[in-house]
């Protein structure tokens, strides 16, 4: 191999897509590269001519014009054009012109063509299609990473029969002496076939011989009751999900009908992944005082370093960390609680933002409140002011730091009643403001972590009643929208921030999640979906018709490539002991990483001009 065809070897190896193939592959087709040089200001390509290269820049850059006049795109070192043209078997549509003295290596049409055909991920990279692109990525990554979580049931792992079972008037004797004939160490408690409860081994030892309850006593006194159930076609990872937020160790499975069908438990589980994530569920929902509840709280981003190792999935992740946050909130308001003294009236502990959306990753702080029954009297917003201070600063010790916009259960605004909660979400919907609303999006995405899940369920049913009939309102959260400043250039460039450190990053929270929650959450509230997390509201649009399935898709994709970028960021510094942010430098990308987010941003932004034009009366 001569000097010069090393030399374009070593520079395609380093390309993106030319460093998928193989290296037999590389070096045979660096033999066919014709090497062009351009002067600066020369037409490399005029509009209407015929092709039969694919360009790519060795050095130097050159822009792309549609038709000889309209900019669009800007291609520097390693970047490839030319290649639609080969896509329409010749016919070029921009002019390209050298912008500074620049060296290409062209590559004939035939070999292009060819590699097409044999490579998945080389045909995936030149496809005019960004989200064939995102897509493949995904799955090429997912492939490499694959864990114990994908693609398995809860039918995979668990057994699925009958469970043992006894009707509730058992006394407690025989149903123990049930539970040793059978060899098991749960049993559901049915009228029927209709599952009313489940009783476990740990309720024989707390809620019998510990209480001195007679064994004589009917079940149903001492059974946990109205037990969360799950169809054996769930997921594993939404079943350890179910079992670290609620911190239980046992979910009977129900088929079509509700019929008891098997009995899943965290043994299962472990057997199959090793994951540790429910046992960590449970030492938060355990934990006995507050110091405790920190202690095991400040181990989730351990848990979250120990979840990006084994390759889980993002969605998975941010799954697993928002139920492990939320049984931190959960047994936070039960603690203040047994402090306190039971609540006069009832309340629910409701999260904001990520949380709700069960999408956090970790470094969130504080975004909930109070919901108060409307029954409260003069005199008991004492009880609720110290329970609300008191939650906010267990999770302050948790990890979950004070919210720097007061959105926090000790701040009086954030403990509301029912009805006053009404009032303020009506006057947000129904005289909105540019700054009202930018305080406020955060607050339609609601979920019950804690108490009477009925008060959430009712304000949030009406508050999305009322925005979808206000069409003013929306405008306001499609104009809102348009504050996220997605950072790639008519150039398709990345256009970066500075850190404090000094290097160059983007926000990919701020720039790239961020605007695809707002898509979803303004098209899920025009439209009446009460979904709260964005990959749901996203497919139910697009189930209802209001979004076409390629755009859903497209930005369901992107949200997971930014995320996977999150992880690996914040794994990373998580592991060094540092604070988990979001600032990311594209330098610490490989050049096919900053190809898919480039991907990305154009998928956001074209989310956010749809928006703009049909919600937002144009205006940004």
């Amino acid at each position: 191999m001569s000097s010069e065809i090393a030399q374009v070897a070593a520079f395609l190896r380093e390309t993106p897509p030319f460093g998928s193939l193989g290296e037999e592959e590389v070096a045979a087709l660096s033999r066919k590269v014709t090497v062009r040089y351009a002067r600066a200001g020369d037409r490399v390509l005029e509009a209407g001519q015929h092709n039969d290269w694919l360009f790519v820049v060795r050095s130097g850059a050159v822009e792309l014009r549609l038709a000889g006049k309209e900019l669009t795109a800007r291609i520097t070192r390693g970047g490839s054009f030319a290649y639609p043209s080969l896509l329409r078997g010749g016919e070029v549509r921009n002019e390209t012109v050298a912008l500074e003295d620049t060296l290409l290596y062209l590559v004939p049409a035939a070999e292009f063509h060819r590699l097409r055909d044999a490579s998945e991920p080389f045909r995936a990279f030149f496809s005019n299609d960004e989200q064939r692109r995102l897509r493949h990525a995904l799955e090429q990554r997912a492939g490499e990473r694959a864990s114990g979580f994908d693609g398995a049931t809860v039918g995979d792992v668990a057994h699925i029969g009958a469970p043992v079972s006894c009707p509730p008037e058992t006394i407690i004797g025989d149903a123990a002496r049930l539970m040793r004939q059978h060899k098991v160490s749960t049993l559901t408690v049915c009228e029927g076939d209709r599952l009313l409860g489940i009783f476990t081994d740990k309720d024989l030892r707390n809620r019998v011989v510990a209480a001195d309850v007679p064994s004589s006593r009917p079940i149903r006194d001492v059974m946990s009751a109205n037990p969360r159930t799950l169809p054996a076609s769930a997921s594993l990872a939404e079943a350890v999900a179910l079992m670290a937020s609620g911190g239980f160790r046992h979910v009977p499975l129900v088929d079509d009908a509700g019929r008891p069908a098997g009995m899943l438990s965290a043994t299962d589980i472990l057997a199959h992944l090793g994951n540790n994530a429910i046992d960590h569920g449970l030492s938060i929902a355990r934990a006995q005082d507050a110091e405790a509840l920190a202690a095991a709280a400040r181990r989730i981003p351990e848990n979250f370093v120990a979840m990006a190792r084994s390759g889980m999935q993002p969605g998975q992740m941010a799954r697993l960390t928002s139920a492990l946050g939320e049984a931190a909130h959960r047994r936070a308001a039960q603690l203040a609680e047994r402090e306190l003294g039971p609540p006069p009236v009832p309340y629910a502990l409701v999260v904001f933002g990520s949380l709700a959306r069960e999408e956090q990753l970790i470094g969130s702080d504080q975004d909930n409140g109070l919901v108060i029954n409307d029954t409260m009297e003069p005199g008991q917003e004492a009880y609720f002011e110290a329970l609300g201070t008191r939650i906010s600063d267990i999770l302050d010790a948790c990890g979950f730091v004070y919210c720097k916009g007061g959105i926090m259960a000790k701040n009086a605004d954030q403990r509301l009643t029912l009805g006053q909660w009404q009032t303020r979400y009506a006057r947000w919907i129904d005289n909105p403001d540019e700054d009202a609303i930018l305080r406020a999006t955060i607050f339609f995405d609601m979920r019950c972590i804690h108490g009477e899940s009925h008060l959430v369920h009712r304000l949030h049913q009406e508050t999305v009643a009322a925005a979808a009939a206000n069409r003013i309102f929306i405008s306001y959260l499609a104009r809102d929208a348009q504050r996220s400043k997605v950072p790639l250039g008519i150039f398709r460039n990345l256009v970066l921030d500075r850190s404090e450190s000094g290097e160059k990053v983007f926000d990919a929270k701020g720039q790239a999640v961020v605007p695809v929650v707002d898509i979803a959450r303004t098209l899920a509230l025009a439209h009446g979906i009460d979904a709260v997390g964005t990959v749901a509201r996203l497919r139910a649009l697009a189930e209802h018709g209001y979004m076409a399935g390629e755009d859903s898709e497209s930005l369901v994709d992107a949200l997971a490539f930014v995320n996977e970028l999150r992880i690996a960021h914040q794994a990373a510094q998580a592991g060094a002991g540092q604070r988990a942010d979001n600032a990311i430098a594209p330098d610490s990308l490989s050049p096919l990483e900053r190809e898919h987010l480039k991907d990305c941003f154009s998928v956001v932004r074209r989310g956010l001009d749809s928006l703009r034009r049909n919600l937002a009366g144009g205006i940004a």
